[in-house]
């Protein structure tokens, strides 16, 4: 793949302003690893991000770095701009352990009061009231807690933040602050994840629990104006994508994520790209999400003046135009889109979708083909000539229609026939339930914010 087709897909610059600086970091090391970007534009663009923290030893690395490369580009003034960065860094880095410390000693006899106390193993109003009283905690107390986290986050401590931060919310009675605090620990949540621990799949589903926590009290927060809330579920919506698209089961809920009335209408509004997400999450989990397409097929077609990719393209040409060569055209650029995309690269993201989309592909062009060269279809599906017929043996398994191959003319005969008025009935109506109960939830919703309003007024 060429580097101008790399960039062409990368959609790093659209998702960096609904990032937090240190996930951005993440991304950006995923582009250097590509080697879709001159190396020095990357370090530039990390030297600007990580100025705006604490990480100091972090920053010397990248202004050397960055020293080395000014000096073989010739430079003038290389040296005295390293040496000036490099002392700025050297003063930080003398000061932020003392500051460290500083907070720590504040907030952590606060922390292991709490962890030697009954509410670590489960919390109640009552038991939360006699664990002030005893140690003496007031609301000043519990804020030190806040700040201890936000400095140790901003040093790259992510767990001593997740941990101040946990034990913060259940104390705190500062409803706004604890909102800002659960961004935080879902933020240190998923700069935590790590893929090769043994237990990702729990931590993966408690990052996407806290989200739909964050969700709900985003959409609960009916004093704050309506473009503010827009934009904190955009943040929202591109912050999901750590957990969701980690693993193809947890792709799964993704679409039911998204699809929800007030997060879809951010997505049109703020960040149509996250269409190539719930295309790729639907196929991914095809059998789970298929009833959902012709939603997302509505949306592409409204949304296409102002966004349009690989993934895009492929549901269009296949579900509306019905253009097969072009579908698997789409399809082929979509395989490309998958090496150069951050939340995508995973091989076995890459599989599912390639796998459902081929059975997509094939059903659809049997429905309209009675007879089917071995060798087109094979290359409409972009098939390996070696696998063809087994390939072919397992479509036809898992089709909704009868097929034989008939080997000594390269033929594949699909048997006509017709669905009944009752299978067509329960396909047309399979979405509603799901639909019914997302109206239903809404309107509950709203009741209970009108509920809300009226007894705080």
């Amino acid at each position: 793949m060429s580097e101008a087709t790399g960039v062409q897909y990368d959609l790093t610059q659209v998702l960096s302003p609904y990032m937090d600086r240190h996930m951005v970091l993440r991304l950006i090391e995923f582009l250097e690893e590509k080697k879709m970007y001159p190396s020095a534009d990357l370090l530039h663009s990390k030297l600007d991000i990580i100025d705006k923290t604490k990480m100091a030893d972090l920053k010397i690395n990248l202004h050397e770095k960055a020293f080395q490369l000014a000096e073989k580009g010739g430079v003038k003034d290389a040296k005295e701009r390293f040496e000036a960065a490099k002392k700025k860094c050297n003063e930080e880095k003398a000061t932020v352990p003392k500051q460290y410390q500083k907070f720590s000693q504040m907030a952590d006899p606060l922390m292991e009061n709490f962890m030697s106390s009954e509410l670590a193993g489960g919390v109640d109003s009552e038991k939360l009231e006699d664990f002030k009283k005893k140690h003496m905690i007031d609301e000043e107390s519990i804020q030190t807690l806040y700040t201890y986290a936000r400095f140790a986050f901003d040093i790259g401590q992510y767990s001593k933040s997740l941990e101040a931060l946990e034990i913060y919310r259940i104390l705190t009675e500062d409803e706004e602050t604890s909102y800002l605090a659960l961004w935080g620990k879902i933020a240190a949540e998923i700069l935590l994840l790590d893929p090769e621990s043994k237990d990702v799949d729990g931590h993966l589903q408690e990052v996407i629990d806290d989200l739909n926590i964050l969700r709900e009290a985003t959409d609960s927060r009916t004093k704050v104006p309506e473009l503010q809330q827009l934009v904190q579920r955009a943040w929202l919506i591109n912050w999901s994508l750590f957990a969701f698209l980690a693993t193809p089961q947890h792709a799964a809920q993704f679409v039911k994520f998204v699809l929800q009335d007030r997060i879809i209408n951010a997505v049109q509004i703020r960040c149509p790209y996250i269409l190539r997400y719930l295309i790729a999450a639907i196929m991914i989990s095809y059998d789970q999400n298929k009833v959902h397409l012709k939603q997302v097929i509505d949306l592409i077609e409204m949304e296409r003046d102002h966004y349009r990719d690989p993934f895009t393209e492929f549901v269009r040409m296949l579900l509306i135009d019905y253009d097969f060569e072009a579908a698997h055209k789409e399809l082929v650029e979509c395989e490309k889109v998958f090496e150069v995309d951050f939340f995508l690269c995973k091989p076995a993201l890459r599989e599912k979708f390639l796998a459902s989309s081929r059975h997509l592909m094939f059903e659809l062009y049997c429905r309209t083909h009675k007879t089917i060269d071995i060798t087109t279809l094979a290359k409409r599906l972009n098939l390996d000539e070696k696998d063809t017929d087994k390939a072919l043996v397992d479509l036809i398994r898992s089709a909704p229609f009868e097929g034989k191959i008939n080997s000594k003319k390269n033929l594949l005969v699909v048997a006509t026939e017709y669905p009944s008025i009752y299978q067509k009935v329960i396909d047309k109506t399979k979405g509603l339930a799901h639909r019914t109960q997302q109206i239903a939830d809404a309107i509950n919703k709203k009741m209970q914010m009108k509920l809300n309003a009226a007894e705080n007024a």
